[in-house]
């Protein structure tokens, strides 16, 4: 890409960075080393190999990102990273196993922080650890502030409103953990003890090192205690360390959760509708995150980066380079957000999913967020998909077409007579207070002696997306079969909604 030399970018500035995760770390990198006249400091209040947190993850594309913006950054990770591609789903009717699930990396998150600090320092950033600062602290000296100051940014909760900002809570809990346990890839492992259900989402990211990301219900965290737990001088609940050791123990080989300030709290979703303010900006997790279950949050820091390095190496003016940033930045940020909504709901409502055959209930993981197509699976998983829609057929695979499963599924699940009633739907949270009142509604014309019930609403694919994980939840509350219908283009998302088991047949479909 041809850059413009800017009397912007030729200029001295000075640009502060507060906070010392990927974003920051990168970002001060890549601004000290195109534009080595700057002075770019950056002000971190822990050393790099006191973070928090264990391994994390990067996708293919953020691979090839890195590797087109810093060539050494890209190697440095590649050298220290572990690389693992297949799922295990370890669920209480089956073990399903998916080769070539994952097409990137995993590193250890204190040493890619130590390898982006001192990148950073080579390239001429004034590295400040141990240095705690707020925006007027910093603001009046700066031409540029860049505020990666995390999920819980002090710096965008100074300027909330500015920002347009919102904080969402998910309804669950989580806990971050690691283990010593080995595992050749990923494993999804939902566990019921005496308290209720507790599941973990656990992947390698060096040998003998895991990540364990465990979620439950505010009602089982209760039960089981952790209301009431506190945690120890090191920031750790020790009671739920060991408690949710001993329920993985199979999956864990014997091996206890290792602790690292890991303690429950509920999924914080980070929007807002502008992400700078004068010379300041937002950078990472301060702007936009994503729920872990999609694995996007260092994808998302480390990507918005190389955008912001570009946009002010190609603008006349701070102002102009960070509008130009968030316009061109915005949609692929939102669209991860909004995969990453997806598969946080589903997340949240696995247990009313744990009846399914196993081959289903990994297909239905699959294409929770609508990514992951049964199409796609036909080349990437073969012998999953065509188990699953055996399944959902209740055929014997060798009755299954050798091709366009599809368009079979669609075909077999067409329903032959309009719906006893039909409920106009749109909301966006099938589990939130909207649904809770189209779910009464249903309830009721079941008791009228309703059957089938059609589901509709706009034609654009993120509203279908919404009413098909709505009719997953009516079909299995209320014993209604359900029904939904959509334009032929989009006849794959249904497809992949009956394997699933989100739906129950489509209505004729519509042109």
């Amino acid at each position: 890409m041809q850059v413009c030399v800017s009397l912007w970018s030729m200029a001295t500035r000075h640009v502060a960075v507060i906070g010392g995760g990927p974003a920051g770390l990168f970002a001060a990198r890549l601004l000290a080393r195109r534009q080595p006249s700057w002075a770019v400091v950056l002000f971190e209040r822990l050393p790099p190999l006191e973070t928090f947190g264990f391994g994390v993850g990067l996708s293919g594309g953020t691979l090839r990102s890195l590797a087109a913006a810093d060539a050494d950054v890209h190697a440095d990770v590649l050298a220290e990273s572990y690389e693992y591609s297949s799922a295990r789903f370890l669920l209480p009717s089956g073990e399903v196993r998916i080769p070539g699930f994952h097409s990137g990396v995993a590193i250890g998150r204190a040493r890619m922080l130590a390898n982006l600090h001192r990148r950073a320092v080579e390239a001429g950033v004034d590295v400040r650890v141990g240095t705690s600062v707020a925006l007027a602290d910093v603001a009046e000296h700066a031409d540029l502030v860049i505020a990666a100051d995390g999920v819980s940014s002090p710096t965008r909760q100074s300027l909330s409103r500015e920002f347009g900002a919102r904080v969402g809570q998910g309804r669950g809990l989580f806990i971050w953990c690691g283990s010593e346990a080995p595992l050749e890839g990923m494993i999804f492992r939902p566990v019921e003890t005496e308290h209720g259900l507790f599941v973990a989402h656990a992947y390698p990211y060096a040998p003998g090192r895991s990540t364990w990301v465990i979620e439950t219900d505010e009602q089982s965290w209760r039960r089981a205690g952790f209301h009431a737990s506190q945690a120890s001088a090191h920031g750790t609940d020790e009671q739920a360390i060991e408690y949710l050791s001993r329920a993985f123990a199979d999956a864990l080989s014997g091996r206890p959760l290792i602790g690292n300030k890991s303690h429950w709290g509920p999924f914080r979703n980070v929007t807002c509708e502008r992400w700078s303010v004068g010379q300041l900006v937002l950078l990472g997790d301060a702007a936009a995150n994503a729920h872990p279950s999609v694995g996007s949050g260092t994808k998302l820091a480390m990507e918005s980066a190389i955008a912001l390095d570009e946009a002010l190496a190609e603008e006349a003016s701070v102002a102009g380079a960070l509008a130009a940033f968030e316009t061109r930045r915005r949609p692929a940020v939102e669209r991860l957000q909004d995969l990453a909504r997806r598969s946080h709901l589903w997340w949240e409502s696995l247990g009313s999913r744990l009846h399914m055959p196993p081959e289903r209930l990994a297909v239905a993981f699959l294409t929770r967020a609508g990514v992951v197509s049964v199409d796609a699976l036909q080349t990437t998983a073969p012998e999953l998909v065509r188990a699953a829609t055996a399944q959902f057929a209740g055929v014997a695979e060798q009755d299954l077409p050798p091709s366009g499963l599809p368009g079979w599924v669609v075909g077999r699940a067409t329903a032959l007579r309009a719906a006893d009633a039909q409920l106009p739907v749109g909301c966006a949270d099938p589990w939130g207070a909207e649904a809770d009142e189209i779910v009464v509604k249903a309830r009721s014309l079941r008791a009228a002696g309703s059957v089938d019930l059609e589901l509709v609403g706009a034609d654009t694919r993120p509203a279908l997306l919404d009413r098909l994980a709505l009719a997953e939840r009516i079909r299995v509350e209320t014993g209604l079969r359900v029904q939904v219908a959509a334009p032929r283009e989009r006849l794959h998302d249904i497809a992949d909604a009956l394997v699933a088991g989100r739906l129950d047949a489509t209505s004729p479909v519509a042109s």
